[in-house]
């Protein structure tokens, strides 16, 4: 049987169209026979929500540029794409889904609603004008233009997003300050030592960094004029709120889809959401919307990144097409570019540990990414964490190679890699790319030194 001729006039409809939703109707359309329907509220759809920080900043040409495909290569392909459409709710069993008052019957469903930005319940004056978020394109077209006319920014949320916007406004010459309720930034993804790391190249830039503070309000009449901070108020001509996104599950809950303490949908390894007890076959769910389970812990997390669900959309598109493919436990790797520095991590910080009572040896390491007479060269911060002798989670800050070490340290986790495997491996060497010895190996002999003294 050839593959467009499986199951050939039958109904998929797709509430979403991100990165989950968009990849899986064009797999569908290219490898079956499938009727594909995709329904998103957003107004675009097919672009880069990551590359939104370095528009604004200036460094892509403008927001535009981040639209992959526009809306017509999608109805070109056979899809039916239906933009600012929100789907109303989901009958399970009728097995259809109402939109802007229509039913629309299907065979099989995929849920990709994604997230939405979090709002901190407390804060006061988030309605002010000039106050955002920045989740779609629209947003950042919104933030671009009130950037035209401000003079000052007040950040709440130090975030990767956080962070990638602050260098974003102080690229634009406009007095940049970012507040983290944590006492370090970008605490969900790094220990405070390596995130103290990114704080001062951010301070070095200009950005006025603030930890450990919750803001107390947000002022203005009509229009924003001012955050108040530790009793003191910070002048604004915009806000930006950046504390975190969860998953937009609604729709799903509405329709009597299991969600779990993470707020995520309940899934099983094929992707299919739980209901009353069961696994739907008939329905997948994925993207941020979705649980996943870390590979580490064992337990339940969201991944709010978008490699996951791009890999998640992998997995439905195969399922749909009968392929059995399962989804794995993930480490979740981030990488971020925040100014001159990268910051990346992998596997599971401190604070993970520290919360899942694992037991953990860190090595620390600081190197350089070529040799110290080569002119260009920058500073290479490294922090390892073993359990058990294996590597469990790693940490890397420095100015070029960032992700491609993240990329490796994540496959060494996934074997099981030991401190003393990492401290003898072999590494390449050129000085305008690296160092004799490199700052990996240093770092696992540091944690080695730490377990025999253990004797773990």
């Amino acid at each position: 049987m050839k593959e467009k001729n499986i199951c050939k006039d039958k109904e998929v409809l797709i509430i979403g169209g991100g990165a989950v939703g968009m990849a899986v109707a064009t797999s569908l359309k290219r490898h079956s026979g499938y009727s594909v329907k995709v329904f998103s509220a957003d107004s675009h759809t097919a672009y880069s929500q990551c590359g939104m920080p370095f528009a604004i900043g200036g460094e892509i040409k403008d927001l535009d540029s981040l639209i992959i495909r526009d809306k017509q290569y999608f109805i070109d392909m056979g899809i039916d794409i239906r933009l600012s459409s929100k789907v109303d709710s989901i009958s399970i069993n009728d097995r259809s889904i109402i939109s802007n008052g229509e039913e629309h019957h299907f065979d099989r469903l995929v849920i990709a609603t994604g997230s939405i930005p979090k709002i901190p319940a407390n804060l006061k004056g988030t309605s002010l004008k000039n106050v955002f978020t920045l989740r779609t394109l629209s947003d950042g077209k919104n933030i671009e233009e009130a950037l035209q006319s401000s003079n000052k920014i007040v950040i709440i949320g130090a975030g990767s997003i956080g962070a990638e916007m602050a260098i974003a406004s102080v690229r634009r010459g406009i007095d940049t300050t970012i507040v983290s309720r944590s006492t370090s930034i970008l605490s969900q993804n790094m220990d405070p030592d390596m995130a103290q790391v990114v704080q001062d190249h951010l301070e070095s830039r200009g950005v006025r960094v603030i930890t450990g503070y919750t803001p107390e309000s947000i002022n203005g009449k009509g229009k924003v004029v001012s955050v108040t901070i530790d009793s003191n108020d910070f002048p604004a001509d915009i806000v930006l709120i950046a504390t975190g996104v969860e998953p937009e599950n609604e729709l799903a809950s509405g329709a009597g889809i299991d969600i779990g303490d993470t707020g995520g949908i309940i899934v099983d390894r094929y992707l299919h959401p739980r209901i009353d007890g069961d696994f739907d076959k008939d329905i997948y769910c994925g993207g941020e919307c979705a649980e996943v389970y870390g590979l580490i812990t064992k337990k339940a997390m969201l991944s709010p990144i978008a490699s996951t669900a791009r890999r998640m959309a992998g997995t439905i598109a195969g399922n749909l097409t009968s392929k059995n493919l399962e989804f794995g436990p993930v480490l979740d790797p981030w990488v971020a570019v925040i100014g001159d520095v990268q910051a990346g991590t992998t596997g599971i910080t401190t604070k993970h540990a520290i919360e899942n009572g694992i037991k953990i040896v860190t090595g620390i390491a600081t190197g350089s990414t070529s040799a110290g007479y080569y002119p260009g060269g920058s500073k290479l911060y490294i922090k390892l964490l073993f359990s058990n002798r294996n590597l469990v989670g790693a940490q890397v800050v420095g100015g070029i190679g960032v992700k491609e070490r993240i990329d490796a340290l994540t496959l060494a986790i996934k074997k099981k890699t030991t401190a003393q495997e990492l401290a003898s491996s072999e590494t390449c060497y050129a000085p305008p790319v690296s160092t004799l010895i490199d700052p990996v190996n240093i770092a696992a002999k540091g944690a080695i030194k730490k377990i025999r003294n253990k004797k773990i």
